[in-house]
């Protein structure tokens, strides 16, 4: 098990589920003025940017360099896995 390429694998799910959430309130059309509709496009410009920033370093194959200790790479897969459910039922509700 390559610890850091699933490091940087839930790095992208992150970036995700900040991108779901931010769509879910662009969709929900819960409008509070101009400043929910720039912190939603932050948050989906941000999303992205953790999305291809960690999707370039798993492409290249540059995971070698660094090493994750177990406290930091457990808690970007829990991390990974809460805000991916909270993405999703976002957009469920």
């Amino acid at each position: 098990m390559n610890r850091t390429r699933i490091y940087y694998v839930s790095q992208m799910i992150v970036g995700c589920g900040l991108a779901l959430i931010a769509v879910s309130n662009i969709v929900s059309g819960d409008s509070d003025g101009f400043v929910l509709s720039i912190s939603s496009a932050l948050m989906i410009v941000g999303g992205i940017g953790i999305l291809l920033g960690n999707g370039y370093h798993v492409l290249n194959g540059d995971t070698d360099r660094i090493d994750i200790g177990p406290v930091s790479f457990w808690l970007s897969i829990v991390g990974a896995v809460l805000i991916l459910l909270a993405g999703v039922v976002s957009l469920a509700i």
